[in-house]
C-alpha cells in the first residue's frame, strides 16, 4: 500500500525584535498604569523605568515615567522629560496639560500657566484644560483671569462639579459672594451624595454671611434621607447660632 505523504512541518517564523520589544513595553506600561491608579507611585515609576530601558524613545513610556516621577516628588526629572516631549510634539494638548500640572505642583506657577493656556488653545472644547488654566490663575491671585477661564470651563459639555466649586472660589475672592454661592449650590446639586463637598461648601457660604442658604442646603440633604454625622453636627451649630 502506498504511504501517505507526511504533512508539512509547521514553519517557525521569527518575530522581529522590535515587535517583541513593543509588546513588552506596552505590557509594562499597562501594569505601571495600574499601579499608579492604585496610588503605588514608586512601584509604578520602577515599572516605567524598566519600560524606558526597552524603548528609550517611546513617547508614551516617557510621559508615564514623567507623571510617576512627579508623583514621587522627582520634579526636576519630570520637568526635563515633559520639556523635551512638548518640544517634540508641540501640538499635543494633553502633553501641555500634563506638563502644566507637573509645573504647578512644583510651584512654578507662571510657567504652568503658559502650558495650560497652550493646552486650552489647542483643544478649546476640553473643559478640564480651562479648569486647570483657571485654578492656576487663581493660585497666582489673578482673579479676573481665573473667573474667565473657569466660566469657560462650566460652559463646556461634561464640566465636573469641581469646576463650579472653583469658579465659586474665584468669585468669592473677587467679593462676588452672591454669585459664588449660586455656583456652590450647583456643585452640591451635581454631587448630592458627597457630604464632604456639602460641609465644605456650606462652611464657606456661612463665612460669606449666607447662613440661610447654607442651612437650607443642609436641611435638603437631611430631607433626602441621606445621613452624615458631619452634616448633622454642622446643621445643629448653624441652628444654634441663628
Amino acid at each position: 500500500m502506498a504511504r501517505r505523504p507526511r504533512a508539512a512541518e509547521p514553519e517557525v517564523i521569527d518575530e522581529p525584535r522590535e515587535n517583541e520589544d513593543a509588546r513588552h513595553c506596552a505590557s509594562l506600561n499597562a501594569y505601571g498604569s495600574y499601579l499608579y491608579g492604585q496610588g503605588r507611585w514608586e512601584e509604578a515609576r520602577a515599572v516605567f523605568v524598566k519600560a524606558s530601558k526597552i524603548l528609550p524613545d517611546d513617547d508614551v513610556t516617557r510621559k508615564n515615567l514623567a507623571v510617576a516621577s512627579s508623583a514621587c516628588g522627582l520634579n526636576d526629572e519630570a520637568i526635563e522629560i515633559f520639556a523635551d516631549l512638548t518640544a517634540k510634539l508641540p501640538n499635543d494638548a494633553s502633553l501641555h496639560n500634563s506638563y502644566g500640572l507637573v509645573l504647578h505642583h512644583a510651584g512654578r506657577l507662571e510657567q504652568a500657566g503658559i502650558e495650560f493656556a497652550q493646552a486650552a488653545e489647542l483643544a478649546p472644547a476640553e473643559y478640564m484644560y480651562w479648569h486647570h488654566k483657571g485654578t492656576n490663575a487663581l493660585a497666582q491671585n489673578k482673579t479676573s483671569a481665573a473667573i474667565a477661564a473657569l466660566a469657560r470651563a462650566i460652559a463646556l459639555p461634561g464640566a465636573a462639579p469641581v469646576c463650579y466649586y472653583n469658579l465659586a472660589m474665584a468669585l468669592g475672592a473677587a467679593g462676588e459672594t452672591e454669585r459664588a454661592t449660586m455656583f456652590l449650590q450647583k456643585a452640591i446639586a451635581l454631587r448630592p451624595d458627597d457630604p464632604g463637598l456639602l460641609v465644605r461648601s456650606v462652611s464657606i457660604m456661612n463665612g460669606w454671611g449666607r447662613r440661610v442658604t447654607a442651612t437650607e442646603c443642609l436641611r435638603a440633604f437631611a430631607r433626602s434621607g441621606r445621613r452624615s454625622h458631619d452634616v448633622e453636627v454642622l446643621l445643629s451649630e448653624l441652628l444654634a447660632d441663628s
